[in-house]
C-alpha cells in the first residue's frame, strides 16, 4: 500500500504543475480565520527569518520552542499540552533559482520517500500558488497518530518552508497554516 501511495504522489507531482486556483479543502462550517498580529523578522533581533506573516486569531507563540531562525506556533491555550498541534515556519537556502522549482519539488519527494521508508503512512502532493502569487509545494503525510502538512513556499535559490503537526485531529489548524502561507511576503 506505500508503494502505491508513493506511485499516486510522485504521479501527483508530475501531473500538477502550478497553473491554475489552488485547490484546497475548506472545513464546512469552518470560517477563515481572523488575522491578528504580524511578525517581522527583522535582519538584527529576536528572529532572522528574511519575509512577514500574519499569524491567525487563536494562535500564539511557543515561545519554549522558538529559536531565531525557526518559530513555533500553538493553538492559544494548548501552550501546556503534551503532544499540541503546531506550526512552525523556518527558510532555508538551496541550489535551485525559481525557474527550477520543479527539480526542488523533486528533490523534496526524494527526501520525503526516503524519511518514509518503512512508515505506514498516506502521502499525497499538491502544486499551486499563495495568495501572493508564489509557487508553493504542498506534502501531507498522515498516520495512524497524528498527520504533518509541510508547505514549501518557493524562492530564489530560498524556501520557506511553513511546517503543521496535526495531533488532535481537528481541521482547523489547516485553515490556520493555510492562512499564514498565504499571508508570508519574502522580504527582499
Amino acid at each position: 500500500m506505500r508503494k502505491i501511495g508513493w506511485i499516486l504522489l510522485v504521479s501527483i507531482l508530475l501531473l500538477t504543475g502550478c497553473g491554475g486556483e489552488p485547490n484546497f479543502p475548506k472545513a464546512e462550517g469552518d470560517p477563515s480565520p481572523e488575522r491578528q498580529e504580524e511578525q517581522t523578522a527583522p535582519e538584527t533581533g529576536e528572529e532572522r527569518i528574511p519575509g512577514t506573516w500574519t499569524v491567525p486569531e487563536g494562535w500564539t507563540k511557543a515561545e519554549a520552542y522558538s529559536t531565531e531562525n525557526k518559530v513555533f506556533y500553538v493553538e492559544t491555550g494548548h501552550e501546556d499540552d503534551e503532544l499540541p498541534d503546531n506550526i512552525s515556519i523556518e527558510v532555508g537556502t538551496n541550489q535551485y533559482s525559481q525557474g527550477e522549482h520543479e527539480a526542488f519539488r523533486d528533490a523534496i519527494v526524494r527526501q520525503l520517500a526516503m524519511q518514509l521508508r518503512g512508515v505506514e503512512a498516506e502521502a499525497t502532493g499538491d502544486g499551486s500558488f499563495t495568495e501572493q502569487d508564489y509557487i508553493l509545494y504542498t506534502f501531507t503525510i498522515r498516520t495512524e497518530d497524528h498527520a504533518t502538512i509541510q508547505y514549501y513556499i518557493v524562492g530564489e535559490k530560498r524556501y520557506c518552508l511553513i511546517h503543521l503537526t496535526i495531533f488532535s485531529g481537528s481541521e482547523s489548524p489547516e485553515t490556520a497554516a493555510r492562512a499564514l502561507v498565504d499571508s508570508f511576503v519574502w522580504s527582499e
